[in-house]
């Protein structure tokens, strides 16, 4: 009979020490019972859940709405885009140095940051994991495992992964497999959560058990020098995902009311009742709870722009490059 869940090795370092922290469940689907373990490794500091499910039943976890699908209805093109346009402005900025080249976006969902970079005059192209993302823009676009696909190396001027590689089983065999795939010189822009922030460390704001690696600053930078990419900055902020601490005056006054940690969570990423947190009591509409998710969000604002200021935000940016041969 196939585990439910698996102990495993530090995914950046291959490291065996490491601290146990807490424990989580799948927050956004109360139906599930797992359990899993988020440590912290003794050797270089990364986050990752062990145990965490198998390769193999990891699909059990991404639903449709996974995908956008629960916005209802056949998406419009036209729609998504002006949904989606602040985020795409946002990602631009880490390519907007660079001209026009052959661009991948790993983990393209529905293909509009690859639409929006072709229209900028780049050869933009995507890959998905799963084919319920659809390819609204009929842009060049393949689904797989990107360990299993085909690319040319040292073929591509940019690429970049949004959101993805907290993702993945792999995390060494995609930033090598990347650090093959660029031109010396070419330019790796990625986003990852950072472990080391108020919402990744108390709020338990990664999406278990879907976030497998929780990324510091140091490991994500140790992970990338090991394969050749040089990280060239590194910020902090919410342009492109959010990472609010919006929500911290709720959670204290729930758990000072009698909830336990649990069962703030799922009320907190609930995906079916968006309200549940913010504006109900044990399931009821409550006019306090209400009042104090607004002085929440006014007292949050100021606090997360300081955060980010520090870079110690949720939401971690990268830039690497990969190191040019010696002449």
């Amino acid at each position: 009979m196939m585990p439910t869940t698996v102990e495993v090795p530090c995914p950046v370092c291959s490291g065996r020490e490491r601290n146990r922290l807490f424990t989580a469940r799948d927050y956004a689907h109360p139906q599930r019972t797992e359990t899993f373990g988020v440590v912290r490794c003794a050797l270089c500091g990364c986050g990752y859940l062990s145990p965490r499910p198998p390769e193999s039943a990891i699909h059990e976890f991404y639903g449709e709405d996974f995908y956008w699908n629960f916005e209802g209805g056949k998406l419009q093109p036209e729609a998504v885009l002006a949904a989606r346009m602040p985020q795409i402005i946002a990602k631009k900025e880490f390519v907007g140095d660079m001209r026009p080249g052959r661009l991948l976006d790993i983990g393209a969902m529905k293909g509009e940051f690859v639409h929006a970079m072709r229209m900028d005059g780049w050869s933009a192209e995507g890959l998905d994991f799963s084919p319920h993302a659809e390819n609204l823009f009929d842009v060049p676009m393949r689904y797989g495992d990107f360990l299993q696909l085909d690319y040319e190396e040292a073929s591509f001027d940019c690429i970049t992964m949004w959101a993805v590689l907290e993702h993945v089983y792999e995390p060494n065999a995609y930033v090598a497999k990347i650090a093959r795939l660029l031109k010396p010189g070419g330019r790796f822009a990625l986003l990852v959560t950072n472990f080391n922030s108020i919402q990744g460390r108390w709020f338990r704001a990664d999406d278990f058990p879907r976030h497998l690696t929780l990324f510091t600053k140091s490991s994500l930078r140790q992970l990338l020098s090991t394969h050749g990419l040089e990280t060239t900055g590194m910020t902090t902020n919410q342009k492109i995902f959010g990472g609010s601490l919006h929500g911290s005056l709720v959670y204290a006054a729930k758990r000072i009311g009698g909830y336990a940690p649990d069962d703030v969570f799922y009320e907190w990423r609930s995906w079916a009742d968006s309200h549940a947190f913010c504006c109900k009591w044990r399931g009821k509409e409550s006019s306090i709870m209400t009042w104090i998710s607004r002085a929440d969000r006014l007292l949050s604002r100021p606090l997360e722009g300081v955060i980010d200021g520090l870079g110690h935000g949720f939401i971690l940016n990268c830039v690497a490059h990969r190191s040019t041969p010696a002449d």
